[in-house]
């Protein structure tokens, strides 16, 4: 989701037709909430037509996190999935010059997109710098919810990660406050963390507000069968 006015201040086109066929998916809210199934599986065999390994970035913008992590690791698929259209035209041109062919872009409320995800079809997962949108007309709106932790559960693969990094302490606090809603997630050590927080990962919000001195807060989830042995998150 949009966050500050750095998206509205983009300067670039909607991509050519040829690219926009190949990399980027236009999910409207109304219809993906009534109608979820006339929409393809958000799944490697739905978006990529191969059974690789799958990523999805959520909120991802420009794609920072997502594009490096597709050079990266060329064998599994990523998606970016956000709600505002510029930054997903520019994630769309990085793509393509990079010549990556395992990345796609949905432009998608966040919060819909996860009733088209099968059982199990995520490796990892990312939710990386949401917007707080911590008042309470807006609290409908956050990505950091009990429908993202309950969702997540059944979206990602025994052994599946997520990701959820932010510069503030009420998100980060609100994560912490929700995740007995999900005891098939398992908060584990910074130690054990799948990535580190490395330069490949920093998106333009993680370098800009880490530039600003905000601390940085990262909580890492894995979905486990087994949720007799869950860590007790410190406060």
């Amino acid at each position: 989701m949009g966050r500050g006015r750095y998206p509205a201040r983009l300067k670039v086109a909607p991509p050519p037709p040829e690219l926009a066929a190949r990399y980027l998916h236009d999910w409207p809210g109304r219809e993906l909430y009534l109608h979820p199934e006339r929409f393809p599986p958000l799944s490697s065999p739905g978006l990529f037509g191969d059974t690789r390994p799958l990523e999805l970035d959520v909120g991802c913008a420009t794609g920072d996190l997502v594009l490096a992590l597709a050079a990266a690791h060329p064998e599994a698929n990523y998606v970016g999935v956000d709600i505002v259209a510029k930054p997903l035209w520019r994630a769309v041109e990085r793509a393509a010059r990079a010549g990556l062919s395992n990345v796609r872009f949905i432009h998608a409320d966040a919060r819909l997109i996860y009733r088209a995800v099968p059982d199990g079809a995520l490796r990892a997962a990312y939710v990386h710098f949401p917007a707080p949108l911590l008042r309470n007309r807006q609290r409908n709106q956050l990505l950091i919810s009990a429908e993202l932790l309950t969702q997540m559960e059944r979206c990602l693969a025994p052994g599946g990660v997520l990701s959820v990094v932010t510069d503030h302490p009420e998100v980060y606090a609100e994560l912490l406050r929700l995740l007995p809603l999900a005891p098939a997630l398992h908060l584990v050590e910074p130690a054990d963390w799948s990535a580190g927080l490395t330069e490949l990962v920093k998106s333009h919000y993680h370098r800009r507000w880490e530039a600003r001195g905000r601390q940085i807060r990262r909580a890492e989830l894995v979905r486990c069968p087994d949720t007799t042995n869950r860590l007790t998150p410190e406060r």
